[in-house]
């Protein structure tokens, strides 16, 4: 699945996957009610990595990328999707440059492929 891959892709797509099934996890319990234990064994997925992502709080950067990553959506919507990221980026530092910083053209190329 993931051969061919470069390697920090192949990494993200493997967080991606165990992300899901954590997700699934919790879904399962709520629903049916089984045992978390039991599913995690199944999954052959750690009990402690299941709870250690499910009461994950978001780190401030990952809160920026995040309201970075709205806004590009946002700009995006307003402009019909024509601006590549050396534009987007321009547009990006013009709003939010008092508050948050310097935004680089490779963090917003991560965000608009």
């Amino acid at each position: 699945m993931f051969i061919g891959q470069p390697k920090q892709r192949q990494i993200a797509l493997k967080q991606k996957q165990r992300y899901s099934l954590y997700s699934l996890i919790k879904e399962c319990h709520q629903e049916y009610k089984w045992s978390i234990e039991w599913m995690c064994k199944q999954a052959h997925v750690a009990r402690s990595a299941y709870y250690k992502w499910l009461n994950h709080k978001p780190s401030k950067r990952e809160e920026r990328d995040q309201k970075i990553l709205k806004r590009i959506k946002e700009i995006a919507k307003s402009n019909n999707s024509l601006f590549g990221s050396p534009k987007m980026t321009m547009a990006l530092n013009k709003e939010l440059a008092d508050c948050e910083g310097k935004i680089y053209r490779r963090t917003v190329a991560r965000y608009v492929c």
